[in-house]
């Protein structure tokens, strides 16, 4: 095979993982689950539950958040609420002991160790088999607690997801709202099939038994769904268990937000890194590679695809309107980056927001090969 042959196999090659991980892939899914889907038994069991919310300098929010939890229609007997503070040097830890009448209870880091650490210490203080995590920042449905929890009647089930629901407008003029409808709709095909390989860092339950090797430093909406398929059990979701947030409406946090979660989810890709043998684990390496290892790739085979894209154009009318169409679409990306009222067409928010989180992912990498991390993080202003 001569050089351009070689080429030609690169850039389709690149082209056709491209399309897998964001279509092919879903396509599968979808496909599957026609023919083949796991039944979960739900039931309205109503065990005794440990609600654990993280924060750090949430004066703003922390009483909204505690009044939300405590309006929960699950039983408030049975319902343990923890608030686990970073060692906040604002109002925060106050506000929670105003509560402490309500049951509310306040566990103090004195020093900051970040959230996974703070989530790893509640875990621990707490009273019950099944633990809740969320968020000072996302908000549940009254019945979001009753209704993950049901998903525990099954044996086989270990960690529950809620569902990813964004209240703000700017969600939509940002590409944000249409991405996390994607994402929970993928989820909800994993589920179905299988496992979930994710599941929302907003807000998740878990069987206690399997947080004895928590890692402190470590995103556990990651590690926690292959830790459960490890030990036997399934992760799934639960489409009515809703937990609401608003996007960020600073652009620039919003997008530290995003390297930060995927410098996280590399660390974890990379610790279960086993989990990625299809000889050994098959469907679930299958969706780990696709969902994960695939997407955080995908910067990567665009630039390739790029260059490649420009050594092949010797004339070729198909390669050259190739390359032009990739210009074009980065040139509207750049464009609506700068002048952010376009965001609001759907033409241009979908290359914006799509060539954002590639980005992303980019400046991720970089942060991850150079030990880079992020153990400590500040309260997201939402």
């Amino acid at each position: 095979m001569n050089v351009s042959g070689m080429l030609e196999v690169i850039l389709w090659s690149s082209i056709l993982l491209v399309f897998w991980t964001y279509f092919g892939y879903f396509l599968l899914m979808k496909a599957v689950s026609y023919f083949y889907a796991k039944d979960v038994k739900r039931e309205n069991i109503q065990p005794n539950v440990s609600l654990i919310i993280t924060a750090y300098n949430e004066e703003r929010r922390i009483a909204e958040k505690i009044e939300n939890s405590l309006a929960s229609s699950y039983p408030a007997d049975k319902l343990e609420i923890i608030i686990v503070s970073d060692a906040s040097n604002d109002n925060t830890d106050n506000i929670v002991r105003s509560y402490s009448e309500k049951g509310v209870k306040l566990l103090v880091m004195p020093e900051r160790h970040g959230k996974h650490y703070g989530q790893g210490r509640g875990i621990k203080a707490a009273k019950s088999d099944i633990v809740v995590l969320t968020d000072a920042t996302t908000f549940l449905d009254a019945d979001s607690i009753q209704k993950i929890v049901r998903n525990f009647a099954d044996p086989t089930v270990g960690c529950v997801s809620g569902v990813d629901s964004i209240t703000s407008d700017d969600a939509n003029a940002s590409g944000e709202g249409l991405y996390v409808k994607y994402e929970m709709a993928l989820r909800d095909l994993e589920s179905m099939v299988g496992s979930l390989i994710g599941v929302s860092g907003c807000f998740f339950a878990v069987r206690k038994r399997l947080c004895v090797d928590w890692i402190d430093n470590m995103s556990a909406d990651f590690y926690m769904p292959n830790i459960a398929y490890e030990n036997g059990f399934r992760s799934i979701l639960d489409k009515e268990a809703i937990g609401r947030y608003t996007v960020l409406h600073n652009p620039e946090k919003e997008f530290q937000r995003k390297v930060r979660t995927v410098v996280h989810g590399l660390e974890v890709l990379f610790r279960f890194k086993r989990l990625m043998s299809i000889f050994r684990f098959g469907t679930y390496s299958i969706q780990l590679i696709s969902h994960k290892l695939l997407r955080w790739l995908v910067p990567f085979l665009l630039l390739e695809i790029l260059v490649v894209n420009a050594l092949l154009y010797n004339g070729t009318t198909a390669y050259f309107v190739l390359f032009i169409l990739q210009v074009l679409f980065y040139i509207l990306a750049l464009t609506t980056h700068m002048i952010p009222s376009l965001r609001n067409y759907t033409l241009l928010k979908i290359p914006y927001f799509f060539t954002m989180v590639n980005y992303a992912i980019l400046i991720a990498w970089y942060k991850y090969i150079t030990y880079q991390e992020y153990v400590v993080w500040d309260s997201t202003k939402r």
